[in-house]
């Protein structure tokens, strides 16, 4: 169970903030949320612990815990522009009690007379590649663990830059589809890579806030390393492209590039500049009478050069995703598939594994959410015989209560 001490002070703030929150109580869009879980789990060390492990919370976690205190905040500043804040608590040992994971301006002029509609955003955010996390605060309305994909996402990858999406609004016009395409320019993003050499790819629900660190000072894997760093000078870039039909059907693809210098370090930390890219493609369907189903892969490669040697790991991750809403109740079961390979001796860094996620959801009004989940990774990983000394292969097995009570604008 969490000391008295790290549960009450990531609380502790969000009751500050949320005083000053109460000043905007006209602001369009604000939300407070406190997410308490009931865990059992019989994972290996996992890596807010400084280990490597499939899931969230490992053996030594399982009771009484914080899922994610939240409080947004989203305003009008005029007619066209917005600005969004989003801060949370996990509860953990991130030296951040209570960090920003978003917090960006935005700029939404009226669609033109043509049907083209211009979008603008600017300052820290997810890119567009999620067809799972479409929720509040980045959240998956049909589990509490994300995909492989959108975990790893969470963990060590964001924009921190601008992003301009221009849609097609063919609908006006009498079609069955809108199509969009997105652009975006970003920096800060030259640790994205370290935790899939390391961890390979963890299922979580826990998202990295800007100025945080992943895994523990001492960590013989992780080494507390920082994911929102600049080194080299390089902006990173994406483009990707999505389709919707009668707002049934979203088809999105997406080619991202982190542009880092593979050879570029930091002598004071010892940071290394990860090149990361990868490609991912996407399709969620929904029915009239609730169902979901949602197909997702990524495809990319990580390297680094220190001294001019190279080394890399091709990684890919995909899931299916089925979901049934029926009033207020939603069931829904994922399968998720993950590689991780390298040209390091020895296969330092590999790992091949895949997951399933059964999940419940009880939701009977807007304050209120009820969770139910299960969830099972099977992997085998090089670095969790090689720097822990456990077996490589693990089967580990994570059951989540979880209660969620939220306050803001959208629940009155």
């Amino acid at each position: 169970m969490l000391p008295r001490a790290s549960l009450l002070q990531p609380l502790a703030s969000l009751a500050l903030a949320s005083l000053v929150l109460a000043t905007y109580a006209r602001a369009d869009g604000w939300e407070l949320d406190l997410d308490g879980r009931l865990v059992s789990s019989d994972a290996n060390p996992s890596y807010t612990q400084g280990g490597v492990s499939g899931v969230r919370f490992d053996q030594d976690q399982s009771g009484l815990r914080l899922g994610r205190a939240r409080l947004a905040l989203t305003e009008s500043l005029g007619e066209l522009w917005s600005v969004h804040l989003d801060a949370s608590a996990w509860g953990d040992h991130d030296r951040i009690p209570v960090g920003l994971t978003e917090a960006y301006l935005q700029f939404r002029p009226y669609p033109f007379s043509s049907g083209y509609r211009l979008r603008v955003k600017a300052g820290a955010f997810y890119p567009p590649v999620s067809l799972e996390n479409r929720a509040a605060g980045w959240e998956s309305p049909y589990s509490l663990s994300y995909s492989a994909i959108d975990s790893w996402l969470a963990i060590e990858v964001r924009t921190i830059g601008v992003e301009a999406t221009l849609d097609w609004l063919g609908r006006r016009q009498g079609h069955d589809f809108d199509l969009g395409a997105t652009g975006g320019v970003f920096g800060w993003n030259e640790g994205a890579g370290g935790f899939i050499a390391g961890d390979g790819f963890t299922l979580t629900d826990r998202q990295t806030p800007y100025g945080g660190r992943v895994g523990l000072p001492g960590d013989p894997v992780l080494l507390n390393f920082e994911p929102f760093r600049q080194l080299d000078g390089r902006a990173g870039v994406y483009g990707g492209l999505e389709l919707r039909w009668l707002d049934r059907v979203v088809v999105r693809a997406l080619r991202y590039d982190n542009r880092a210098d593979p050879t570029a370090f930091d002598t004071a930390s010892f940071a290394i500049a990860w090149e990361t890219s990868f490609d991912s493609f996407g399709v969620r369907a929904e029915s009239a009478d609730g169902w979901t189903g949602i197909v997702q892969g990524l495809k990319g490669n990580t390297a680094i050069a220190p001294g001019g040697f190279y080394m890399d790991w091709p990684f890919k991750a995909g899931y299916a995703l089925v979901a049934k809403q029926s009033g207020k109740h939603t069931l829904s079961l994922r399968y998720d598939r993950f590689a991780v390979d390298t040209n390091m001796p020895g296969l330092g860094g590999a790992e091949i594994g895949h997951a399933w996620t059964a999940a419940y959801v009880f939701k009977p009004d807007q304050r209120w959410r009820f969770t139910l989940e299960w969830l099972r990774v099977t992997s085998n990983s090089y670095n969790r015989n090689d720097a822990f000394g456990l077996p490589a292969l693990a089967a580990e097995t994570q059951l989540q209560l979880a209660v969620r009570y939220a306050l803001g604008s959208a629940t009155y």
